[in-house]
């Protein structure tokens, strides 16, 4: 019962005045435990001490079918972990995305012993936790990039640009840094008027931070539609859509948002929603050198092997399990020729280039009769570490596809396709006229939206050789974004086009004086319908196991850190098959844990 001597209005007062001390604690407290608590998760190498191990040899052996960087990393989780471990790569050359080749052709006068070239450039995200405790164990440098730089500058062909800068400090202060930080997207009809509707921009930002990948509601959900209809639903403008989302899909994804899931673009949201870990730095150019040769000699060291050249191409069957695989069978008689890069098999006349990925006619060799024959292996344990087209190559028309929906649905998975056109360009300032460097305006690469073909554009001179900007020299590379309008088109050709739009950004480029283009359909797609076809780490044969970036773990990360993650889970997997309790390795979350953002999903929704 109320004490009368208490007026409602001094009852109210005592009741906010409890409630805004209670609310008022408790984000103290959470502020503080967000600023002192985690603290490994913001090194920029987490470390976990009891990752490192070196166990002594305990006689199960594994094989693992394919060298990408799912592979590798695997292959010397194993090994430290006292397994027997030996790589099948199909190419010459491992590393998959990360691979890295000689071209003696490419500006022979700054490369004499050729230039060490890759796929493109790649990002190591902040939020890469799990990655990045692997390569700090590994001692694996980063090219890491300055804080005042940025990864995210936006430029729009209607000429308006933007760039969020970089945050340095630590989580929840992050957040304050990034106050600042907002892009300005102007109407359509006016570019000094902002557009309208940028508070349901907002709104799908806080839908897709708050989002929870282990809910299979949310996720599939997010899996059934594109990223622009559930944009749509949710009311963004499509002026956010083409200043804001198209960069950052077409850069990640290589799809654009009309293409992509919302699932797609929104683990990457969801992912760098702390804002300290949307930070992004760079292998050290160049790769083979810095991160998978040495993951190889510490392989090997461990008497672990990789055999390249090498692939497989049946999966033998006994008793409900893999009893071996078969490599290099059925190859054509007579005089064949295969590029070293891709392993793909080259018929007809001689090549300029790799009719496949673009490599230069060095890489096409004819393939030596000894590699023309089948071989056997044999292991305890089998692990499939192949891309997206490798896997469907070799499981399909196999009786376990015909038996198992699980290796039924990865025929379905989608791939996406990236055309990277590398321009070089002598006796240049144009990148350093156009982006002055000291200023807030300097860069390293930007995004462009509005424009027919370019696509992520980055110049490797400013962040990954810079020897060459020394000698006034641009090496430019463009992620063509609609690479479709350029199949069957010569490489020159494409070159030229690309150029041409290119110098609507930087008007004073030269006439470039040598190029190469790469071309990839390999890459893992994020279309609606692929989270729901994706498949476990583990198979309906107990002793074969999947890893890669497509593969689904219940744990939310994408890109190199699910192969991470991957490696990791695989190996924890067959160390309780083998019954050792001895070398688990702990999986860090992806992103840095933040309550703020485990509330934010308690009051929103992904649904649209």
């Amino acid at each position: 019962m109320m004490d009368d001597s208490i007026s409602r209005k001094e009852l109210f007062k005592k009741g906010f005045s409890f409630a805004g001390k209670a609310i008022g604690g408790g984000l103290v407290g959470g502020v503080a435990y967000s600023l002192l608590a985690n603290r490994r998760y913001k090194q920029a190498f987490p470390e976990v001490p009891d990752n490192n191990v070196s166990l002594k040899k305990n006689g199960q052996s594994v094989l693992i079918l394919g060298g990408g960087l799912a592979g590798v990393q695997a292959a010397c989780e194993l090994a430290d972990r006292g397994f027997e471990v030996t790589i099948l790569e199909k190419t010459a050359h491992a590393g998959g995305k990360l691979k890295t080749w000689k071209d003696r052709r490419f500006a022979k006068k700054y490369f004499p012993n050729g230039y060490s070239r890759e796929h493109g450039l790649h990002g190591v995200w902040g939020f890469y936790k799990n990655l990045r405790e692997f390569i700090g164990r590994h001692k694996i440098p980063l090219n890491v990039l300055p804080d005042n730089e940025s990864f995210y500058y936006l430029i729009d062909a209607q000429g308006v640009r933007n760039k969020i800068r970089t945050v340095t400090w630590p989580t929840p202060l992050d957040r304050i840094q990034m106050i600042p930080n907002g892009i300005y997207v102007p109407s359509v009809e006016d570019l000094n008027k902002p557009a309208p509707g940028l508070g349901a921009a907002f709104r799908a930002t806080m839908k897709l931070s708050g989002f929870d990948f282990t809910d299979d509601d949310q996720r599939l959900y997010l899996d059934s539609l594109t990223f622009y209809d559930w944009a749509k639903k949710v009311g963004v403008h499509d002026q956010m859509l083409r200043y804001y989302y198209e960069g950052m899909s077409d850069m990640a994804l290589f799809l654009s948002t009309r293409e992509c899931s919302a699932l797609g673009l929104g683990n990457l949201i969801r992912l760098g929603a702390t804002p300290s870990d949307t930070r992004v730095d760079f292998y050290q150019w160049p790769p083979d050198e810095t991160v998978i040769n040495p993951l190889l000699r510490h392989l090997e060291g461990k008497g672990g092997k990789i055999l390249y050249n090498t692939e497989v191409t049946e999966l033998v069957m006994q008793n409900g399990k893999i009893s071996a695989v078969k490599t290099n069978q059925n190859l054509p008689a007579g005089k064949v020729r295969r590029c070293r890069v891709c392993g793909n098999l080259i018929y007809g006349g001689v090549e300029d280039h790799c009719p496949y990925c673009g490599a230069d006619p060095s890489m096409i060799e004819v393939l030596p009769e000894q590699e023309k024959v089948p071989k056997t292996f044999q292991a305890d344990h089998y692990i499939l570490a192949m891309d997206i087209p490798g896997a469907k190559k070799l499981l399909i028309n196999t009786d376990l596809a015909r038996q198992h929906d699980y290796f039924r649905k990865i025929q379905s998975l989608s791939q996406a396709t990236i055309l990277c056109v590398n321009l070089l360009y002598e006796n240049s300032d144009a990148w350093e006229k156009r982006f002055p460097s000291g200023t807030a305006w300097s860069a390293v690469d930007f995004f462009p939206t509005g424009y027919k073909l370019l696509g992520f554009t980055s110049n490797w001179s400013s962040v990954q050789i810079p020897g060459l900007k020394q000698k006034r020299v641009d090496l430019i590379e463009v992620q063509v974004s609609r690479w479709q309008e350029f199949i069957g088109k010569d490489f020159s050709y494409i070159a030229r086009e690309v150029h041409k739009e290119l110098k609507r950004v930087l008007p004073d480029l030269p006439e470039p004086t040598d190029f190469y283009i790469n071309r990839w359909d390999t890459y893992t797609g994020y279309r609606p319908g692929d989270e729901a076809n994706r498949p476990s780490v583990q198979s309906p044969v107990e002793n074969l196991m999947l890893i890669g970036d497509w593969v689904f773990v219940p744990q939310h990360s994408i890109f190199m850190e699910r192969t991470n993650v991957c490696a990791k889970w695989v190996t924890n997997l067959i160390l309780e098959k083998a019954g050792m309790k001895e070398g688990k390795i702990e999986i860090l979350e992806s992103g840095t844990p933040d309550w703020q953002l485990s509330l934010l999903g308690l009051l929103t929704s992904v649904k649209a």
